[in-house]
């Protein structure tokens, strides 16, 4: 009988029991530690970012970040990280972000997480759910092309007349599940929209290179007529030299 422990399941306590519990050779059991569950995850060719925010400024309208979670294509979460405040915080919005004042007591400062997140979706695709806002909490940009935002995916966008679906909305409608329920959590929002991308993403990147493909045409077209106009001009000019060379 083998006694397999994973060590992202189970309590520190756990952990410690099974490196240091003396197993006899006469017995049958015997712990084994599986490799799998202490490797760190891969990153993948697209990475989901998602984050939670708290309310500062006036009234505590504008964003400040709280809480960055980046998982891989498969749903493992590559990064999940509370952010130290750089300014007074006015409102955490804990029944929708789920932050409090203690998590933020021992957060990471902002630009050692804009460091280690530029390096995570450099050169990737990063998914989102109206991840402008994310990036712009995070002051951070990314190339547009490699951009996929569920938000503003016209595949979706079509089963809600054409409108700005909510995350929990497109969970609903194309996955079947219920998330939201009460307060958010980034790790399980990114995981969710990853799964709406992956899920859709056959189609997604066809509709992307046929646009792109369009684009393309489109931009030789024109600069085939401002060469046909650039030839017009130029014959029309050469037209009035010579009638005037002739009036000479």
């Amino acid at each position: 009988m083998s006694i397999i422990i994973n060590r992202n399941e189970i309590s520190s306590n756990w952990k410690n029991l099974a490196t240091t519990l003396p197993v006899g050779t006469n017995k049958k059991k015997k712990i084994e530690i599986l490799e799998s569950s202490i490797r760190q995850p891969k990153l993948t060719k697209a990475v989901c970012l998602d984050c939670e925010m708290v309310g500062i400024g006036e009234m505590g309208l504008d964003n400040m970040l709280a809480r960055i979670s980046i998982v891989n294509q498969l749903g493992q979460c590559l990064y999940d990280k509370y952010v130290n405040p750089t300014e007074p915080i006015i409102d955490y919005r804990t029944s929708i972000s789920g932050i409090t004042e203690k998590h933020l007591q021992n957060g990471i400062p902002l630009d050692v997480i804009q460091k280690e997140v530029s390096n995570i979706i450099e050169h990737r695709i990063l998914v989102g759910h109206a991840i402008h806002n994310d990036l712009q909490v995070l002051f951070l940009s990314h190339p547009k092309r490699r951009i996929r935002d569920t938000q503003r995916y016209k595949g979706f966008r079509s089963l809600f007349n054409g409108g700005l679906p909510s995350l929990k909305s497109l969970a609903d409608k194309i996955l079947g599940l219920k998330i939201q329920t009460g307060a958010h959590d980034s790790v399980e929002d990114a995981r969710i929209t990853m799964q709406l991308y992956v899920q859709h993403r056959r189609e997604w990147e066809k509709s992307l290179r046929e646009k792109k493909s369009l684009t393309s045409e489109e931009k030789h077209k024109r600069i085939r007529a401002r060469q046909k106009q650039k030839q017009l001009q130029k014959s029309s000019s050469s037209s009035r030299v010579k009638k005037t060379n002739n009036l000479i």
